[in-house]
């Protein structure tokens, strides 16, 4: 199932190649219910909306789905830029040519969390996002400040490996297929049941012949780069400024994996403006990084559970 995409699991979808203001194309898939939020469920590294596989069937029957592949994923073109504004507002851009100016909800795990931060914080009007889920991340600027602890070093050394000028030739020479498989079993949680979901419909080898194509190691690495960089000084510049987050906000996180790092119920709250409701939820039992495949039913439920709440906001 190398090739399997959402498509060729749920034939109910439908699929999108929306041409944007960059000149390339965004991927995505869609299933419209006729009302209520969109929500916009976006993946992260080194992965793609494949991700999304089991949540998908819990939520289609009662909410709209628009399901993007990230720029610079191999599927979706390469951005103009890799930082998350411009690929955020890609995104965006994909989303309106589907379903015009209706509400959205945008859930990010990994990397879609943090393209999910900053146009959250740029909380554009014509965006029309009522609130947010962000999946297993602090923000990258805390995420860099962990780097002072060895065992964040190591753990996620893969930050300043990708971000590095040398990245797309290291990643080149390992092979862009060993270097994705050996991390994604790197990661995944320790729950038995967690990890044989993880692996279902051929999901490693989907993802690492995906990753071992020349565009995937070029734009990820260009991804990973701008989150050293151009993101990291619009966060601070947002933290000067007391820019912050102003919709409700639903952190969820591995605490076997982000919470063996980070205090993150003590993170966020810095980083959100205190107007709108802020919940961190920690999932437990072994459950690693990749959430919503490895307990896709926990993932739903809170999903459910927040557009229960938000999804008529005005």
């Amino acid at each position: 199932m190398a090739d399997a995409s959402l498509l060729t699991l749920d034939s109910s979808l439908k699929q999108h190649d929306s041409k944007v203001s960059s000149g390339g194309t965004v991927r995505a898939y869609s299933h419209n219910t006729g009302s209520g939020p969109v929500l916009c469920l976006v993946h992260g590294y080194p992965q793609s909306a494949y991700m999304w596989r089991h949540v998908v069937p819990l939520l289609k029957e009662k909410h709209t789905l628009y399901i993007p592949e990230l720029p610079g994923y191999g599927i979706s073109s390469l951005p103009p830029k890799s930082d998350k504004r411009t690929v955020g507002n890609l995104i965006m851009e994909g989303l309106r040519s589907v379903f015009g100016d209706r509400k959205v909800i945008w859930t990010g795990h990994d990397r879609g969390g943090r393209v999910g931060h900053r146009i959250v914080v740029d909380n554009k009007a014509e965006h029309n996002i009522i609130a947010a889920m962000f999946l297993d991340i602090v923000p990258t600027t805390e995420q860099w400040k962990a780097f002072a602890n060895p065992a964040a070093s190591v753990a996620y050394f893969h930050w300043p490996l990708l971000a590095s000028p040398a990245a797309v030739q290291v990643i080149t020479q390992i092979g862009g297929y060993n270097w994705t498989k050996g991390n994604l079993e790197r990661i995944k949680g320790s729950n038995s049941k967690g990890a044989s979901s993880f692996q279902e419909n051929d999901a490693i080898e989907h993802y690492s012949k995906l990753f071992d194509k020349a565009e995937t190691i070029k734009g990820s690495c260009a991804d990973y780069a701008a989150g050293a960089f151009e993101d990291v000084d619009e966060q601070k510049k947002d933290q000067k400024e007391g820019k912050k987050v102003e919709l409700p906000l639903m952190a969820v996180y591995s605490a076997s994996n982000l919470g063996r790092m980070h205090d993150v119920d003590a993170v966020w709250p810095e980083w959100v403006s205190g107007k709108s409701e802020l919940r961190c939820v920690g999932i437990p039992d072994g459950y690693g990084h990749y959430l919503p495949e490895e307990c896709p039913e926990k993932v739903a439920e809170l999903i459910e559970e927040w557009v229960s709440k938000y999804g008529t906001s005005q």
